[in-house]
């Protein structure tokens, strides 16, 4: 199979019928040679875009109206002739002009409309078509043809999310199968079964012509992407910062779970200011090694995602501005190559939320709040689903609600029999109908949510550390928490408070809640050597709210549950320390690799933070486990050498001066 690269750009080109002159100042040494001076070595180019148009002399699809010439077939020429790979782009579910052709192919929602635009509005959107329909053997007949004309190093399909058609034909296909219409949970079940045929259908075809293509369905990696991951070579978290859909904290947690695949991964950013086809938006030098050293952190490669001018030329500065990162990227590739990310902590999100229903938001807040609860304290951990072998990580979270099925609460149970950790809050693994927890290790007796909202914790010595927490102050828990016993040989930690009373429409005081009042005499964590359990579901309160305390009590807590992690970070929680190792091999020793990413918001009245500058960062340290003294550490690609000594089995490392991102070798 053919093996992703580092440095890669995806190319977008929806070119409507209004655009004239498409391709008109296309020259393809000219185009291969801007790409090949940017130090880039793959680019996903166009065949067939949203607006419906081909760029090519197809005779199935509908060449673009304005275009003259073999736009696609010289783009591969000149890109081969460099080197530089060039998988093609076919949109798949959204396509205007066969909407409008055909529009017994288009998807109808369950309020009985078009899955499109409003008819007179200007807004995005996009005519979103049935693959199981005869649609999906347009789309075939298409990928074939491309197979006869070109030579394709892949095949890059977007738009390829499960979503359910309620038209009339429809309705009839999932009666036909015994679906309920009214069911929606089997109706969602039988698109996503709709999906994996398709899938399934359009890859075979593609391998039995072209084994060693590249294949890859863009709208699968959310939490459900194990099921899909079968018909594709690869995986590829489209994430795009800038945008209120994706944001800054999107990529890392999603990386952390593509990883655990077994697959090749990229992280696709982009040159925009904003989001796709932003013309006019660039990013920073700066802001750009931020955003790709971020994506080569949780150990992927690198996609750039940029939107060709309908005239077939590209923007010389965007080029320049991916080439300045890229020819560092080139460089670092020797600890690159095959690093494996490592970690210790897996995060259980087995109560994930539907792909389409949620848009991008599919992780629900308790797992999106533990991950940056992690992240911000340097931990290195793995965001699993339920089939994940449980057996290589030294603790399990289960954060806030999770309810566990029969086949995961004997495989965590036999996890924590073989020595394993657990670490969970608020409802996760209980029992609603017994209120009992589903886990016999769980030392805990849960007795009932608690009667007010908001809750105070009270943090005892344990929780505070050497933090700012203070022992005679009770902090809100701006949701609701739960009042718990512990049980026999356990530590408890803190005292749960309720309000003096709920706010009601004719029962409040204030501006905002009540203050605190009685004790719930109830403990606000409790633990012991297998188990920490939190009585405040903090992980979700900490998504939602951003109080610092809650992180705070987690991570004093976890010092004492977990006290000799792979990592101790010193640093504030906006430099993120990520661990990558390489094994041994001809052209290298054994190593451990640390990236470092620093996360340089500023004050800004938009919604969306842009982080697009950056200063050097001093005194920022870590520890790094290890058995033996290493030989070297040192900076990558420079080779500078890094101080450093050795003690109570860590390395431990005070870096100079950094920027956006720094990789620390450490043989």
């Amino acid at each position: 199979m053919t093996k992703l690269r580092f440095r890669q750009v995806h190319l977008d080109f929806h070119t409507s019928e209004w655009c004239e002159n498409v391709g008109g100042d296309f020259n393809g040494d000219e185009f291969a040679g801007t790409l090949e001076a940017a130090q880039v070595n793959s680019i996903n180019i166009f065949a067939k875009c949203h607006h419906g148009y081909s760029y090519y002399p197809t005779k199935v699809g509908t060449p673009h109206p304005h275009l003259k010439r073999d736009l696609l077939g010289e783009q591969i020429e000149a890109l081969h002739k460099r080197d530089i790979k060039c998988p093609v782009y076919v949109s798949i579910l959204w396509d205007e002009l066969a909407g409008k052709t055909h529009p017994e192919w288009v998807m109808v929602d369950k309020e009985g409309k078009m899955i499109s635009r409003p008819p007179l509005s200007n807004a995005w959107g996009w005519t979103t078509m049935d693959v199981s329909s005869s649609y999906g053997d347009y789309v075939e007949a298409q990928v074939e043809e491309l197979i006869n004309l070109y030579p394709l190093d892949g095949l890059w399909f977007d738009i390829c999310f499960p979503l359910p058609n309620y038209s009339m034909w429809g309705k009839e296909q999932m009666r036909v199968a015994g679906v309920n219409v009214e069911d929606d949970g089997a109706v969602w079940a039988f698109a996503r079964k709709k999906q994996t045929n398709f899938f399934n259908r359009l890859s075979t075809f593609v391998h039995k012509r072209l084994p060693e293509a590249l294949i890859f369905y863009n709208g699968t990696i959310h939490p459900d992407v194990r099921r899909v991951a079968p018909y594709m070579t690869h995986l590829e978290v489209e994430s795009l910062p800038t945008t209120s859909g994706w944001g800054y904290l999107h990529y890392p947690i999603y990386a952390r779970q593509a990883r655990t695949l077994g697959m090749e991964f990229l992280g696709m950013n982009g040159r925009f200011h904003g989001s796709w086809g932003d013309f006019g938006g660039l990013k920073t030098h700066d802001q750009f090694d931020y955003e790709c050293g971020t994506i080569l952190a949780a150990g992927g490669k690198i996609c750039v995602g940029d939107q060709l001018h309908p005239s077939g030329k590209l923007d010389a500065a965007v080029y320049r501005m991916i080439g300045h990162t890229f020819e560092r990227v080139e460089a670092l590739e020797p600890w690159l190559e095959d690093a494996k990310a490592t970690a210790e902590i897996a995060l259980l999100a087995v109560n994930a939320l539907d792909v389409r229903q949620h848009g991008n938001a599919e992780y629900p807040s308790d797992i999106e709040g533990a991950a940056q609860t992690l992240l911000e304290l340097g931990y290195q951990f793995d965001v699993v689903d339920d089939e994940a072998d449980l057996a290589g990580y030294r603790a399990v979270v289960l954060p806030d609600g999770v309810a566990l099925s029969d086949a995961l609460v004997s495989k965590v149970t036999t996890y924590l029999d073989e020595g394993g950790r657990l670490i969970l809050s608020g409802t996760a693994a209980l029992d609603a109908a017994t209120n009992n927890f589903q886990l016999p290790q769980i030392p805990v007796r849960y007795v009932e949510p608690a009667p007010t909202v908001p809750s105070y914790l009270r943090p005892t010595a344990s929780m505070i550390g050497s933090s700012e927490l203070a022992d005679d102050y009770d902090y809100a828990f701006y949701e609701r928490a739960h009042v718990v016993q512990a049980g026999q040989g356990t530590t408890s930690h803190g005292v749960l408070s309720r309000a003096l009373f709920n706010r009601t429409w004719d029962h409040f005081m204030g501006h905002q809640h009540a203050p605190v009042g009685e004790s719930l005499n109830a403990p606000v964590a409790v633990s012991n050597e297998q188990v920490l359990y939190f009585a405040a579901p903090l992980f979700s309160g900490f998504k939602h709210t951003d109080y610092w305390a809650y992180r705070e009590m987690i991570r004093n807590l976890l010092v004492d549950f977990l006290p000799d992690p792979l990592i101790k970070s010193v640093g504030p929680g906006w430099a993120e320390f990520s661990l990558t190792q390489q094994a041994q091999s001809d052209s290298r020793p054994a190593r451990s690799v640390v990236h470092v990413v620093t996360y340089h918001p500023r004050r800004s009245l938009q919604s969306i933070p842009h982080v697009d500058q950056t200063w050097p960062t001093s005194d920022l340290a870590f520890a790094l486990r290890a058995d033996d003294v290493p030989d070297r550490v040192y900076l990558a690609p420079d080779g500078e050498d890094v101080p450093h000594t050795f003690s109570d089995g860590y390395i431990h490392i005070t870096l100079p001066p950094v920027g956006a991102h720094t990789v620390v070798v450490i043989e």
